[in-house]
């Protein structure tokens, strides 16, 4: 009896923190214009998890032919390195995450033809938990941000 006790109160915890939910809004979406015969570009955006519940962002898509990673930033004694994220970016609930210049950020690659400043293009993010959120991304002058 006390066996059953220990596994009913240890089906309790594990449902409450699986009831826990994330609520994933992703805002902000940008990204830099590129010249004539330059195949990639960085976006950015920002992740608000208002949810109590962690997730995890793990793939982001583009428009074929071109593809999309996640990337982080590094700065190993003065010099820049930039290396895919393995295994998705937590986003942590109640937090909010934000892709930036010189941080974590989207690496586009593969691009036919230049983005040009004030033209949109779709990313998709796929979160483990939320599944697919779809935002339009805004190429934006270097002025502008």
């Amino acid at each position: 009896m006390k066996s059953l006790s220990i596994a009913a109160a240890l089906l309790l915890c594990a449902c409450s923190k699986a009831g826990e939910a994330p609520e994933i809004s992703v805002t902000d979406a940008w990204a830099r214009p590129t010249v004539a015969g330059q195949s990639a570009t960085a976006a950015y955006l920002t992740i608000a998890n208002s949810g109590a519940g962690e997730d995890r962002l793990l793939s982001i898509a583009v428009p074929a032919p071109a593809m999309a990673m996640i990337h982080e930033t590094t700065n190993d004694q003065g010099i820049a390195r930039m290396r895919p994220v393995e295994g998705g970016l937590a986003v942590a609930g109640r937090k909010t995450v934000t892709l930036a210049p010189g941080a974590a950020h989207v690496m586009i690659m593969g691009l036919q033809a230049p983005l040009k400043p004030g033209a949109t293009f779709p990313l998709t993010l796929r979160f483990e938990r939320s599944g697919e959120r779809k935002v339009e991304a805004r190429v934006l002058a270097p002025a502008e941000r």
